[in-house]
């Protein structure tokens, strides 16, 4: 019957319900909007940079990671191979082959990654092919190179000119090659588009004479948030095989540093924002109050006790309160998709810090529906502990006084 009695309250006032609504819908849009684009922009800048370098996780010889000698590589094992391919949670994986040497053409020269790869798994992994300006891809039997794109100018290249690659070999060999550029590609993050060069598996194999060997295998996950869960499967099923996995926190404490303190420093913007939209719906709860206490008064004066007033009351803010919270997600989720599929360019000085930090200068929100959940949740809470001052002010309430209020 409370409830009921509620319900019908709620739509005696259309306007003061639907003002009531608005506040808490516009509250849970903001919330949500600004942790979507904040995660969302960390999430990108965090799966550019792992996709091309070092992945969600990396597979490599024990060792490898404190010197990245050509030396520490690993051949290959079918029995790691099945291991990769029945993890639930790895979307792609790839093997590379990775050296530093010098770049040079005329008389430019630069210090760059040569990396090998698998151009069908590279594909999976980094959508090399489409970072792709000029040019062609990669095939597997493919003699020629691709440069990013920094690289070539630097280096004053174009297609089809020839580069030429010095660099040490496996055990000491001396690594040395021409290739025709069959491509050039454009990295979103401005550090690595300067230096990175590409070979086929067996292109770079030659180079650096190490025969059917890998340097590392990276690895791209579903869900970052489960990097660990699937590191320490792998561990358990390679023990004793001379192979250490690492997580990209491992690989680029830098890059986790950033990401941890941006989002400490979200909590404490997300605080201030509860803090702005607390004090909006508790006044949106006064005027409620204020404008019913000749109502209430009448009621308290024909007998309804004050703590069945109160109840009906703050069911009814409750009921209000759940409204507005789940029209706001639902209206929050169409837009958030929308620019997680048309991403937002960010120019001037902000695409120019951007680019300072190394990452994209675009927003392209998050979509995990924890976040819709979660800043739902914190909004409704909030609306439903400030609707308990209805029980104070109604306990205060002099059935006379409010009568000629």
């Amino acid at each position: 019957m409370y409830l009921k009695l509620a319900w019908r309250n709620m739509w005696r006032s259309r306007r003061r319900t639907l003002i009531t609504i608005s506040s808490i819908f516009f509250a849970v849009m903001f919330a949500i909007l600004m942790r979507v684009m904040i995660v969302g922009i960390f999430d990108k800048m965090i799966a550019d940079t792992v996709s091309i370098s070092c992945g969600y996780l990396q597979v490599h010889h024990e060792g490898y990671w404190d010197n990245k000698s050509v030396d520490s590589t690993f051949e290959e094992n079918p029995k790691l191979t099945k291991i990769l391919n029945n993890e639930k949670d790895i979307t792609a994986w790839t093997p590379r082959l990775e050296s530093f040497g010098l770049a040079s053409s005329g008389e430019q020269t630069k210090g760059i990654m040569i990396i090998g790869i698998d151009p069908t798994k590279e594909n999976t992994v980094s959508n090399l092919s489409k970072k792709l300006i000029e040019g062609k891809y990669l095939d597997e039997k493919d003699n020629g190179i691709m440069l990013a794109e920094g690289l070539a100018k630097y280096l004053k290249l174009k297609l089809r000119d020839t580069v030429i690659l010095l660099g040490q070999g496996y055990h000491g060999n001396t690594a040395s090659g021409k290739y025709v550029i069959k491509g050039i590609v454009r990295l979103a993050i401005p550090e690595m588009n300067k230096g990175m060069a590409w070979l086929s598996i067996p292109s770079c194999r030659d180079f650096l004479s190490t025969e059917a060997r890998y340097t590392s295998i990276s690895v791209m996950l579903n869900d970052k948030n489960k990097v660990n869960t699937v590191k320490q499967n792998i561990v358990n099923q390679t023990s004793g095989s001379g192979y250490e996995i690492m997580s990209w926190q491992e690989m680029l404490p830098e890059l986790d540093q950033l990401f941890q303190a941006k989002m400490t420093q979200n909590v404490i913007m997300s605080g201030i924002l509860y803090l702005v939209i607390a004090f909006g719906i508790f006044g949106t709860i006064l005027m409620m109050l204020n404008e019913r206490m000749h109502e209430f008064g009448i009621l308290i004066a024909i007998g309804m006790k004050k703590g069945i007033l109160a109840t009906i009351v703050v069911m009814e803010m409750i009921l209000i309160s759940i409204m507005g919270t789940i029209l706001g997600i639902a209206a929050t989720f169409p837009l958030v998709l929308y620019f997680r599929i048309n991403p937002l360019h960010m120019g001037g000085s902000w695409g120019a810090v951007a680019q300072q930090f190394n990452f994209e200068p675009i927003i392209k929100p998050s979509i995990n529906i924890s976040h819709f959940i979660i800043q739902g949740y914190a909004v409704l809470s909030i609306s439903i502990i400030l609707s308990l001052y209805a029980i104070y002010k109604i306990k205060k309430i002099k059935a006379i006084a409010a009568i000629n209020s």
